[in-house]
């Protein structure tokens, strides 16, 4: 991996942005202008050649840029079947091959940072194990011999942030006014708040802690401890866990009965976070997970947590109930208690709700498993429903605390896909929701709000 250094200033970044754009789009004009001249046969190999460099110059500065860039990269490449195959393998690679930021810009930050704890350690690797949208990781030795994973976060990484994020409000209120009629205020102060928590490494330890507690009794997930001594608001010590690597999970020498766990793994994983805990690991990106042969199931990165509101919960609760029994006549009324529905007030129309659903409901048929990945239209399907309920969808509302559960579900439907995960998701979901569950782990910390 080739060594970068951060890019920090916000006209800088914007400056960047706006150049690539540019000669991405020169690039794919010039190419379709010079494919007037070409047969049919040359006309499919440069194009390929054309977009397989355009992919690794987004790449290569999304990598560069780190911060929201580099997370909005990531996001769009759990969707496999979204972007043409060249654009996918090049954004992939971000989510666990971005360009590391040298060793000797974080050096100085560990010391000042640590002060006399950093005593503690005997041993930095320089080479990071991972390299991240906001800090990388690296392999140290404490002075007890003990081999811990170091995650340190890019100096500045702060400012870099608060700059994408006051640069990105203007985009996506204008992208957001293109679909949606709703104050996008709200939905944008929920965005700024989960990405700016995840600056707080002593926050995220918090995190872990927590998890570790409420999925004590789950040997399938694997959470590693926290090392106090080391950790601090930009570093955060823990227990090094490794384990098979996402880019190599969809490999043929892993059995699919292997891949089948891990994603019924991944799915219990997200599902007790939103029905039992209301306290949910909100961030898909596959690098956030590594994998054992046993079909355990390794997870990281803790920054981005959902507090689930007990209403809000209890609301997904009764809608899964009667999308599994068919009850599509309750759908809307059940949306709007959870304060989905139509800006004027109205009910989510009948039509819309049912059509989405139909789709939803053969990944839960209840007289066969379903193998995610299988089917190669799944998005065109969704894409069409979208373009026929566009006057629907501008008119919907709601609530802020959607977006991130939202999220989470949607980037695990594409890494589900990425595994070809073959179950019977039914009888998982059915477990979550069909009977109250009293779980004394469920902190008096979730949000009631």
């Amino acid at each position: 991996m080739a060594r970068k250094e951060l890019i920090r200033s916000a006209a800088s970044r914007m400056f960047r942005l706006g150049g690539l754009a540019g000669r991405v789009g020169v690039s794919m004009a010039g190419n379709t202008v010079a494919n007037l001249f070409r047969d049919l046969e040359a006309r499919d190999g440069h194009r390929a050649d054309t977009m397989m460099k355009n992919a690794l110059r987004i790449k290569e500065l999304l990598g560069q840029l780190k911060g929201v860039p580099m997370k909005i990269g990531q996001m769009v490449s759990l969707h496999e079947k979204l972007l043409p195959e060249e654009i996918v393998l090049a954004l992939k690679s971000l989510q666990q091959n971005a360009p590391p930021v040298p060793f000797e810009e974080l050096r100085e930050m560990v010391e000042t940072e640590l002060g006399p704890r950093f005593a503690y350690i005997r041993h930095i690797d320089e080479t990071p194990l991972a390299a991240a949208s906001i800090g990388q990781v690296h392999r140290a030795v404490l002075v007890n011999g003990v081999q811990i994973a170091l995650k340190i976060q890019y100096p500045g990484i702060d400012d870099v942030i608060r700059a994408d994020l006051k640069n990105l409000k203007g985009l996506l209120k204008l992208l957001f006014s293109m679909f949606s009629r709703m104050d996008m205020e709200p939905v944008w102060q929920e965005l700024k708040e989960r990405l700016m928590e995840e600056l707080d490494y002593e926050t995220e330890a918090a995190n872990m802690k927590r998890m570790a507690d409420l999925y004590a009794d789950d040997d399938r997930i694997i959470i590693p401890k926290v090392i106090d001594e080391v950790t601090t608001r930009h570093i955060l010590g823990m227990e090094l866990v490794l384990g098979i690597s996402p880019d190599r999970v969809s490999e043929n020498h892993y059995s699919q009965s292997l891949k089948n766990a891990w994603g019924q793994t991944m799915l219990n994983l997200i599902l007790k976070g939103l029905f039992r805990y209301r306290f949910l690991h909100a961030d898909p990106n596959i690098a956030n997970f590594a994998f054992l042969d046993d079909g355990r199931l390794i997870v990281y990165d803790f920054g981005c947590m959902k507090e689930i509101p007990k209403d809000l919960c209890d609301g997904y609760t009764r809608l899964v109930r009667a999308f599994l029994h068919h009850e599509y006549e309750k759908i809307s009324a059940i949306l709007k208690t959870m304060g989905v529905h139509k800006a004027n007030g109205d009910l989510m129309p009948w039509e819309m709700a049912t059509d989405f659903l139909n789709v939803l409901s053969e990944f839960f048929d209840p007289d066969a498993h379903y193998t995610f990945g299988n089917d190669e239209k799944i998005y065109e399907r969704f894409y069409a429903l979208g373009n026929k309920h566009i006057n629907e969808s501008m008119s919907m509302v709601f609530p802020k605390d959607i977006i991130f559960i939202d999220r989470t579900f949607s980037g695990h439907f594409g890494n589900l896909c990425r595994l070809n995960a073959h179950g019977n998701w039914r009888k998982i979901l059915e477990g979550y929701v069909e009977a109250p569950v009293n779980d004394n782990k469920e902190t008096s910390s979730s949000s009631d709000s």
